[in-house]
C-alpha cells in the first residue's frame, strides 16, 4: 500500500479542495496511508481532520516556505512517504522548494485551463513533477503549449459522488430556506466563487433580459459562493433592476441544499478546466445550461446532456436558458442524461482509481530504478 503526502495550501474551500478530500478519503478506504500538509485552520485542514486524516499544519503567514520545510522533513528526513501529490500551484511551489522530487515521485494537479507562466521558475516547478494530472483536454493543451513533455501529462477528470434523487420534502425545505415558493417560481442557480473568470456578471445581465421577457416575473436567481466581486455583482444586480430577484447566498457549507432548491443550473464560466460544481449539478439531476469554454465542451454535449451557449454574451446565454425552460419534456431528458454522464465518466470512484493507478506506476518505476 502507498504512503501518500498530499499538499494543498489554499485557504478557501472550492472545487479543487473538494476533489482533494474525495481523493484522500477514497485512498484511505482502499488501504493506503494518506496525510495532508495544509494551512492551519483552512477549510481543507478542518474537513480532513474530521475525516480522520492526519494534518501537518503550517502558518498562513509564510505558507509556502513553511510547507516546503515540512514536506522536506517528512519526505527526506523521516522518509515516511512514497509519493507527494501537490493539489494546487502553491503546494507545487512548496514541494519544489522542499526538493521532494529528489526523494520520491512528485505529482501535480492542474485544474484550470489558463496559460502557464513562461517564467523559468514556473517551468522548473512543473518540470519537476513526474506526472501532471490535467483535469481535461483543455487543461492538457495549455500544459503542452508551455512546452511540458507530453509523456508526463495524464488526464484525470474530476469525480463526484452520485446522490439519490432529491425527495420532495427536501426540495421544499431547501426552497423555503432562500425564500422561494414551492411552486410557481422557477429557480436558476449557479455554484461558484465570485471571481471574474466565473462569469457571474454575464449571468446577471442575461437574467435581467429574461426577467423583462414573457413569464420573466416567475424567475429567481440563486448564487452560491463568495469572493472579492460580491459587492460589485450586487451593485450590478441593483443597476439591472433585478436585486429583489437575486439571492446572494454566500458560501454554503451544505451545498447539497443549493442543488435541491433549483430548477435549472447555469454555468457561465468564461475559462474553466472542467467544473466540479457543474458535475455535481448533473449528478443531482439538474438540467444544465453552460457556456462553451475550456473543458466544459468535453462534459456537455449540446442537446444531449445539457445546453451550450456558444457565445459569451448576455443575449446568447439568455436565449439558451429560455430555449431550455421552454421545453419541459426536454429538461427531464437532459436530467436523466446528465446523471448517466456522471455515472459513466465522472464518478468519484473513477477519479480515485485513475489516480491510484498512476501513483502505483510511479512508485513501482522508482523502486525498479534503485
Amino acid at each position: 500500500m502507498a504512503r501518500v503526502l498530499l499538499a494543498d495550501l489554499e485557504r478557501v474551500w472550492r472545487g479543487g479542495q473538494e476533489q482533494a478530500l474525495l481523493l484522500m478519503t477514497g485512498l484511505q478506504r482502499r488501504g493506503h496511508g494518506v496525510e495532508l500538509v495544509a494551512v492551519r485552520d483552512a477549510a481543507i485542514a478542518l474537513r480532513a481532520q474530521a475525516a480522520g486524516i492526519r494534518v501537518h499544519a503550517v502558518s498562513d503567514s509564510l505558507r509556502r516556505i513553511g510547507a516546503a520545510r515540512r514536506i522536506r522533513k517528512l519526505v527526506a528526513g523521516e522518509k515516511r512517504f512514497d509519493i507527494v501529490h501537490a493539489n494546487e500551484a502553491h503546494a507545487l511551489t512548496a514541494a519544489w522548494f522542499g526538493r521532494s522530487h529528489r526523494y520520491v515521485p512528485l505529482v501535480a494537479a492542474r485544474r484550470v485551463a489558463f496559460p502557464l507562466s513562461r517564467s523559468r521558475i514556473s517551468r522548473a516547478r512543473w518540470s519537476a513533477a513526474a506526472k501532471i494530472l490535467a483535469v481535461s483536454e483543455a487543461a492538457r493543451k495549455q500544459l503542452l503549449a508551455a512546452g511540458l513533455a507530453a509523456d508526463r501529462i495524464e488526464i484525470v477528470a474530476d469525480g463526484v459522488e452520485i446522490p439519490g434523487r432529491i425527495p420532495s420534502e427536501t426540495r421544499e425545505k431547501a426552497r423555503q430556506r432562500w425564500g422561494f415558493s414551492a411552486a410557481g417560481e422557477i429557480v436558476l442557480e449557479c455554484v461558484a466563487a465570485l471571481t471574474p473568470e466565473k462569469g457571474h456578471a454575464l449571468l446577471i445581465d442575461a437574467f435581467a433580459k429574461l426577467r423583462r421577457g414573457p413569464g420573466g416575473g416567475k424567475l429567481r436567481l440563486l448564487l452560491a459562493g463568495d469572493g472579492r466581486l460580491r459587492q460589485q455583482l450586487e451593485q450590478r444586480a441593483r443597476e439591472a433592476g433585478v436585486e429583489s430577484s437575486v439571492v446572494f447566498a454566500g458560501f454554503v457549507s451544505d451545498v447539497e441544499a443549493v442543488y435541491a432548491a433549483g430548477d435549472l443550473f447555469v454555468f457561465p464560466s468564461l475559462q474553466e478546466g472542467a467544473g466540479s460544481s457543474l458535475l455535481r449539478a448533473l449528478a443531482f439531476g439538474l438540467p444544465v445550461v453552460a457556456l462553451e469554454r475550456g473543458g466544459v465542451g468535453e462534459i456537455i454535449q449540446d442537446g444531449r446532456n445539457g445546453v451550450l451557449a456558444r457565445e459569451a454574451t448576455p443575449e446568447a446565454l439568455a436565449q439558451a436558458i429560455e430555449r431550455t425552460l421552454g421545453a419541459p419534456a426536454s429538461m427531464e431528458r437532459l436530467s436523466r442524461a446528465g446523471r448517466e454522464t456522471v455515472a459513466e465518466r465522472y464518478s468519484a470512484d473513477r477519479m480515485i482509481e485513475a489516480t491510484e493507478h498512476i501513483f502505483a506506476e510511479l512508485i513501482a518505476e522508482r523502486a525498479g530504478n534503485r
